[in-house]
């Protein structure tokens, strides 16, 4: 009996301490099941949360101020945070792109640009390119240039200014927004193309080039319509011919140079582009919410007046789309500039090819 009583016990120990030892395993599934229940993924942080700052690299009354001034009160409305403009005028705005570039990428530090990226590099100002440094958000808008003169000036067409200029080599001035700018380029495209040379006088943005030729400082200026219309109505200075081959609608006076000088037609229009860029790094989601602000914006009644009353040819790029467009017009400009004696450095350089 003690024998069987004896296995009976150990029977009886083994059963108890199986069941403490189940019993004492319950703390370890708790703690195991616990972590599980913390790996909820946190909120991502909402953009914007707080005011933006966009960075415009010319003088405020410029072309690249005005617009940046008629899209982005619409895009802070969209985003129901303010956007204050800086503006950085200097070095055909290299430093506000670099500034942008040197700033935190998380979306409260944007660029909103112009054509003059696409000639940094080949002009030798800074080696920075408007799609392999900056994500190009929205290209918003294109503008119209136009060649201006004092409103007491003896030319009345631009036929007398050419000829002007080709019986007086290099005396006849005009003023532009700076080396590389279209201004410039479409200057230099006039030289290349109807045997004349002229003495471009450069000025830190459009404002300044415009005053300068309302004042009779130089012989004549070339920039954008926007910049001028307001003058040329009120007969403060004359303007003379556009860089299209069709009329401008709402200034059909004003006579296209295509239509002058044919030879020039196959590179008209000829314009800037403007929008709104973001350093390469920021985070993809931050560009999504700026996209989508972006594309209802410029699809707004404001908006699209707004463009209508300063002769501005309203664009919807951004994506892919962007950096297509971005790349056929730096190839454009850059060559033209190189391919008019304009440029430090040829457009091969930095790899950028010549378009057929």
């Amino acid at each position: 009996m003690n024998k069987k009583f004896f296995a009976l016990l150990l029977v009886v120990l083994l059963i108890v301490s199986l069941v403490v030892g189940c019993g004492g395993q319950k703390p370890k599934e708790e703690a195991v099941e616990k972590p599980e229940e913390k790996v909820a993924e946190e909120p991502k942080t909402k953009y914007p949360e707080r005011n933006i700052n966009a960075v415009v690299g010319f003088n405020p009354g410029g072309p690249t101020d005005v617009i940046a001034r008629g899209i982005l009160p619409i895009l802070q409305e969209d985003l129901g945070v303010g956007i204050g403009i800086t503006n950085m005028p200097g070095a055909a705005s290299a430093p506000a792109a670099t500034h942008v570039l040197n700033s935190k990428t998380d979306g409260y530090t944007i660029f909103f640009g112009s054509e003059i990226m696409s000639v940094w590099q080949t002009m030798g100002t800074a080696d920075m390119h408007p799609t392999k440094d900056f994500i190009p958000v929205k290209i918003v808008s294109e503008a119209i240039p136009v060649m201006a003169v004092p409103p007491n000036s003896p030319f009345n067409s631009v036929e007398e200014v050419i000829e002007h200029a080709k019986a007086n080599p290099g005396k006849l001035r005009i003023s532009t927004a700076g080396p590389g700018t279209v201004p410039h380029i479409s200057g230099l495209l006039l030289q290349q193309y109807l045997d004349v040379e002229f003495t471009f006088v450069p000025f830190e943005g459009g404002k300044p080039a415009v005053t300068a030729v309302m004042g009779g400082e130089v012989d004549a200026t070339i920039e954008m319509v926007q910049s001028m219309v307001s003058a040329f109505k009120g007969g403060d200075l004359k303007i003379l011919a556009s860089f299209t081959n069709e009329p401008i609608k709402g200034l059909e006076e004003i006579e296209p140079l295509g239509k002058i000088y044919p030879d020039i037609g196959k590179h008209l229009p000829y314009g800037p582009y403007f929008g709104v860029f973001l350093a390469k790094g920021t985070p993809d989601e931050v560009v999504e919410v700026l996209k989508d602000a972006l594309d209802r914006a410029i699809k707004d009644e404001k908006w699209l007046e707004y463009c209508a009353s300063m002769y501005l040819v309203p664009v919807d790029y951004s994506g892919e789309a962007a950096i297509k467009y971005l790349t056929d017009w730096t190839s454009r400009a850059a060559w033209l500039l190189y391919d008019s004696g304009g440029a430090e450095h040829s457009p091969e350089e930095f790899g950028i090819e010549r378009l057929e």
